[in-house]
C-alpha cells in the first residue's frame, strides 16, 4: 500500500515557485546591502575587540606563569646547594664510621643513623626555606634520606622518583612539574659527588599551591579587561540591532499567524523589509493553492489517512480517516493520543511506530460503527522520512467489511460444496464397520455363542468408528485455538521424541537457534506434527531418512517447520487434492489427517505447503507468524 500526502505539481505551479524564489532573492540581496555593512562592522567590533585583549592578556599570563615557575626552580637549585654543601666530604660512609656502625649493619639501622646526623643540616634548611621538603638519596643504601625520626622512613618510594634518581645518578640534573602549574608540585633533583664519584643525589620539592593566589589575580585583571571589551562591542551594536528587531518583531508576528492561517497575509513594512513580506506573502499565496490542491486530492481517496509528526501531534487527516476513525471536528494540531478512541489500537500502533519504528503492514481490524454494525479495517503504518531523518508516522486504514464479508461467504459455500462429498465419505467409512458388527451380531444369535476373537473385531471396529467420530467433529468444529509464546524448537523436539524410540528410520533435525518464541497452541500444533511425522513414517515402509528442520522465513514474519522424507512421494495428480477431507491413497487411512492439520495451521494464521516428487520423497512446510496477525478492538466508531 503506497502512501503519499502532497501531490506531483503541474509546470505552471513549479514556474511559479521558481520565480517567486528569484525574487525573493534579489529582495533579500538589496536587504543584505543595507543592513549587511552595520552587522558585519558591528560583529567585527564585538568579536575582533574581546579577542584581541584575550590574546594579550592569555600572553601576559602565560609570561608571568613561565617566570614565577622559574623563580621556583631556582629557589629550589639553592636548597639542594645548600644540602651538598652541608654533607661531609666523605659523604655517608665518613658519617657512619664516624658513629661507628660496622659495614654489616642492616640497611634500616643504617638509615636511622644518618637521618639522625643529617637532620640538623635538612631543618636548617626547611626552616631557612618554608614550605620546601628535601634530603638526600643513598645509591648504595638505595634509601631516601629526609631527616625523619621514623624506623622505616625512606624504605618505600615510588617507581617514578626511582628512575628520577636514576636518570640523576648517570650525572644529568632533573626537574619536573607534576600536576598543573597551580596546584602542582615542583621537584629538583640534582647528583651526589663525593671524590669524583656519584655516591646518591639531593633533591627538594615545593607544592606550587602558592602560585595560584597570584595566577587568580592576574586572571581577574584579565577578565575585568575581557569584559570591558565585550561590553564595549555590544553597546555599539545594540543601537543599530534594537531598531532592525523592532521592524522585524513586526514580520514575526505575521509569520506566527500565518502558520496557522495561510489566508492571512503579512502587513506592508517600509523600505527593504516590505520587498521581504511582499515576498513571503507571494510564497504563502503559492503554499495556500498548493494546500488547496492537496485537500481536494486527499478527499477523493477512499482509504483513511491520518499524517502526525515525531511529537504526535496531527498534521493531516482526510475525509475517510475522520469517518474510519472517529475523529472530531477539531482534530487540527492536536496530539492523536486524544482524539484516537481509548479502545482501539490505533493510537498504540503510531506509538510504536514513532518510538520503536515498529512497522505494521494490512492488519486486520475488527471495530463497530455509530449503528453497531461489525466494521473490519486494514491497517498499516509508516514512518516519513526526510533525507534518512524520521519526521513523522502515516496510519493508513482501509475498509475492507464488504471484501471480508464476501470471502466469509465463499468459505461458506466451499464448505457447503464439499459436504456432498463429506457425507458420501462418512457414509463409506461408517458402513463397512456397521456391516462387520452386523454379521457378528447376526451370527451370535443364530448360535447363541460368542467367540473372543469376533468379540475383539468387534472393539476394533468401534474404536475406529468413535476415532473417525471424533475427527469429524474437529473437522467440522475446530477446538478453540489457545496461543501461548512458545519454542518451535521445542515443539519439533517434543514431538519426535516417540518416533525416536520406536521407529527404525534414521531421524535428522537442523533446528535454527536464533528463532524467537512463536504465539501457538502447543497441544494442537503437536497433533499436527505428528501427524506429518507418522505420514512421513508410512511413506518410507522400506527405510529412509526422515529431515525435520526450523528456520526464520525469507519475508522475516514466519517461522517454518519442514519435515521431510526420502519415501515413495505423492503423485502430481494428488497434491492439490491431498488437504480434502476423506481423500486417502492408504487401505485403511481415514483421510482426515492432512485435513484438520491444515485446518490447525490456519487457525494460527498461517499456511501449509508440499512439495513431492515419485521416488524422491515429500517435503512439508509449517508456516507460522511470529506475531499475531490479527487485532480486533470492540470501540465505538463514527461513520
Amino acid at each position: 500500500m503506497d502512501f503519499f500526502l502532497v501531490p506531483k505539481p503541474s509546470r505552471a505551479l513549479l514556474w511559479e515557485v521558481k520565480l517567486l524564489s528569484a525574487g525573493r532573492e534579489k529582495g533579500l540581496l538589496r536587504f543584505s546591502f543595507a543592513f549587511g555593512r552595520q552587522i558585519i562592522a558591528l560583529v567585527a567590533l564585538l568579536l575582533l575587540v574581546p579577542v584581541a585583549v584575550t590574546i594579550f592578556m592569555l600572553h601576559t599570563i602565560n609570561k608571568s606563569e613561565a617566570a614565577m615557575l622559574e623563580a621556583q626552580k631556582l629557589k629550589l637549585q639553592r636548597v639542594v646547594e645548600q644540602l651538598d654543601a652541608g654533607l661531609p666530604a666523605g659523604g655517608f660512609d665518613v658519617l657512619l664510621a664516624q658513629r661507628g656502625v660496622p659495614e654489616d649493619t642492616p640497611v634500616r639501622e643504617k638509615v636511622a643513623v644518618l637521618n639522625s646526623a643529617l637532620r640538623g643540616v635538612i631543618e636548617r634548611v626547611k626552616a631557612q626555606y618554608p614550605g620546601v621538603e628535601a634530603g638526600f638519596y643513598s645509591a648504595s643504601l638505595d634509601r631516601i634520606i629526609d631527616g625523619s625520626p621514623q624506623s622505616q622512613a625512606g624504605e618505600n618510594f615510588s617507581s617514578r622518583r626511582r628512575n628520577n634518581f636514576l636518570e640523576v645518578m648517570r650525572g644529568r640534573e632533573k626537574t619536573e612539574v607534576l600536576g598543573p602549574a597551580e596546584g602542582g608540585i615542583l621537584e629538583v633533583y640534582q647528583p651526589l659527588y663525593r671524590d669524583g664519584k656519584i655516591i646518591g643525589a639531593v633533591w627538594a620539592t615545593e607544592s606550587l599551591g602558592h602560585l595560584a593566589a597570584r595566577r587568580h589575580a592576574v586572571l581577574a585583571t584579565a577578565y575585568a579587561i575581557i569584559a570591558l571589551g565585550v561590553l564595549a562591542g555590544f553597546g555599539g551594536a545594540l543601537a543599530v540591532v534594537h531598531r532592525f528587531v523592532q521592524n522585524v518583531n513586526q514580520i514575526k508576528e505575521g509569520l506566527k499567524q500565518l502558520r496557522y492561517d495561510l489566508s492571512r497575509p503579512l502587513k506592508p513594512a517600509a523600505g527593504e523589509l516590505g520587498e521581504i513580506t511582499a515576498a513571503v506573502n507571494e510564497l504563502a499565496s503559492l503554499l495556500l493553492r498548493t494546500q488547496q490542491y492537496t485537500r481536494v486530492m486527499l478527499a477523493t481517496i477512499a482509504e483513511g489517512l491520518l499524517v502526525v509528526d515525531m511529537e504526535g501531534q496531527i498534521m493531516l487527516a482526510n475525509a475517510a480517516a475522520v469517518r474510519l476513525l472517529g475523529l472530531p471536528a477539531d482534530w487540527g494540531g492536536k496530539n492523536f493520543r486524544e482524539v484516537l478512541p481509548v479502545n482501539t489500537p490505533f493510537a498504540e500502533l503510531l506509538r510504536r511506530a514513532l518510538e520503536r519504528r515498529e512497522e505494521v503492514r494490512d492488519r486486520l481490524v475488527a471495530c463497530k460503527g455509530d449503528g453497531g454494525e461489525e466494521r473490519q479495517l486494514l491497517v498499516s503504518t509508516a514512518l516519513l522520512f526526510v533525507e534518512e531523518q524520521p519526521i513523522g508516522a502515516v496510519l493508513c486504514v482501509q475498509d475492507v467489511t464488504e471484501q471480508v464479508r464476501l470471502q466469509r461467504e465463499m468459505r461458506r459455500q466451499e464448505r457447503l460444496a464439499s459436504l456432498g462429498r463429506l457425507v458420501a465419505g462418512v457414509a463409506h467409512e461408517i458402513r463397512n464397520p456397521l456391516t462387520a458388527i452386523n454379521c457378528y451380531l447376526q451370527l451370535w444369535q443364530k448360535s447363541g455363542r460368542f467367540p473372543e476373537k469376533p468379540l475383539n473385531t468387534m472393539r476394533e471396529e468401534i474404536d475406529r468408528l468413535d476415532n473417525l467420530v471424533e475427527k469429524l467433529l474437529c473437522l467440522a468444529k475446530p477446538a478453540e485455538v489457545k496461543k501461548v509464546p512458545y519454542e518451535v524448537n521445542q515443539l519439533v523436539r517434543d514431538s519426535l521424541r516417540f518416533f525416536e524410540e520406536v521407529v527404525g528410520i534414521k531421524i535428522e533435525t537442523d533446528l535454527a537457534p536464533d528463532l524467537p518464541r512463536v504465539p501457538l497452541d502447543p497441544e494442537q500444533m503437536g497433533r499436527v506434527l505428528q501427524n506429518l511425522f507418522f505420514n512421513a513414517c508410512e511413506a518410507m515402509a522400506e527405510g529412509g531418512v526422515l529431515s525435520a528442520r526450523t528456520y526464520k522465513a525469507g519475508d522475516g514474519r514466519h517461522a517454518v517447520i519442514e519435515v521431510a522424507d526420502t519415501g515413495c512421494g505423492i503423485p502430481s495428480e494428488h497434491l492439490k487434492e491431498i488437504f480434502e477431507p476423506f481423500f486417502t491413497t492408504k487401505p485403511q487411512g481415514t483421510g482426515l489427517g492432512l485435513s484438520l492439520a491444515k485446518e490447525v495451521v490456519e487457525a494460527h494464521g498461517g499456511r501449509i505447503e508440499v512439495e513431492s516428487e515419485l521416488g524422491k520423497g515429500t517435503t512439508m512446510r509449517v508456516y507460522l507468524p511470529l506475531q499475531e496477525v490479527g487485532v480486533s478492538g470492540e470501540a465505538h466508531l463514527g461513520g
